[in-house]
């Protein structure tokens, strides 16, 4: 897990330099720029973030299983989110939450901010059965990944309506708003690991991702 927090640290750092020195010192050719933009989907950012999402998703399918064949009644639970974080893992590819954004004066943000608190509020029964550490930490990667994805994208609304994402502060904050992101996932991952690792009877494999 280590090795994934490097990652991000790298794909937020370097977005951050390249933007820095482009805007403050040099000019640098977008080509080069838009393979580390973190706010382009085709970009290693981009991939990274699909990638960890439906890793994610693999391992709450692996947990459904889990408890499926324990006939615990959550297994239904951790099996939406699962379809949940795969639909993350596409949307994050093929944007299409920004399909909203022409078919609508408001931003994606507030519908996205309502579905989010739907969420939250469906799976709070849910929340209440995990062991408390861990339902605390599922709070903490959800409230971090939902401030990134809807809190920074409101925050930043002005910038799009001011046509003025093309300048030093709004990529910036891009690169707060998917830190955000990366890092909720991350949180979320670590923290369903550990879960499982708990839980799981003494025949299941255990994952480990470099630790």
């Amino acid at each position: 897990m280590k090795r994934l927090w490097l990652v991000v640290t790298a794909l937020v750092g370097i977005h951050v330099v390249l933007t820095i020195v482009h805007y403050q010192f040099q000019e640098i050719p977008w080509l080069f720029r838009q393979i580390f933009d973190v706010d382009e989907e085709d970009s290693f950012p981009t991939w990274y973030s699909a990638s960890a999402l439906l890793l994610t998703a693999t391992v709450l399918w692996v947990q459904a299983n889990l408890t499926k064949s324990q006939r615990d009644p959550m297994a239904p639970a951790w099996r939406g989110l699962a379809v949940g974080f795969l639909f993350l893992s596409v949307d994050e590819i093929a944007g299409m939450h920004e399909m909203l954004n022409s078919v609508t004066e408001i931003s994606w943000a507030v519908p996205g901010g309502v579905v989010a608190a739907v969420v939250g509020v469906v799976y709070g029964r849910f929340l209440l059965k995990l062991p408390r550490r861990i339902a605390v930490w599922f709070c903490v990667a959800g409230g971090i990944y939902v401030g990134g994805a809807v809190g920074i994208e409101l925050l930043t609304e002005p910038f799009l309506i001011n046509d003025a994402l093309d300048t030093l502060p709004y990529n910036i904050w891009t690169a707060v708003e998917e830190g955000m992101e990366m890092g909720g996932v991350l949180l979320f991952l670590n923290a369903l690991i550990g879960h499982m690792t708990n839980e799981a009877p003494e025949t299941v494999l255990r994952i480990k991702l470099g630790r």
